[in-house]
């Protein structure tokens, strides 16, 4: 997940209070990338933000057999 720092900034409290509530975040009932997104929002309150909140997050899968490079 990628964030604007007004997601984890409020005015009065050290950002590394705030990265810390971030880091502890459940998102395990959340089953889709949106649905992380909204709980991240939701949970550091970003509704009441006093700037532009901006978020991007993405589900990396593994693959089941490896890449191969085509013949020359």
């Amino acid at each position: 997940m990628l964030f604007t720092d007004r997601l984890v900034e409020f005015r009065g409290e050290d950002i590394e209070e705030s990265l810390q509530r971030l880091a502890h975040i459940d998102f395990s009932s959340s089953s889709d990338v949106e649905g992380v997104i909204d709980t991240a929002l939701a949970r550091l309150d970003a509704g009441h933000a006093e700037d532009d909140v901006a978020v991007m997050a993405t589900r990396l899968e593994s693959r089941s057999h490896p890449r191969t490079t085509p013949d020359k």
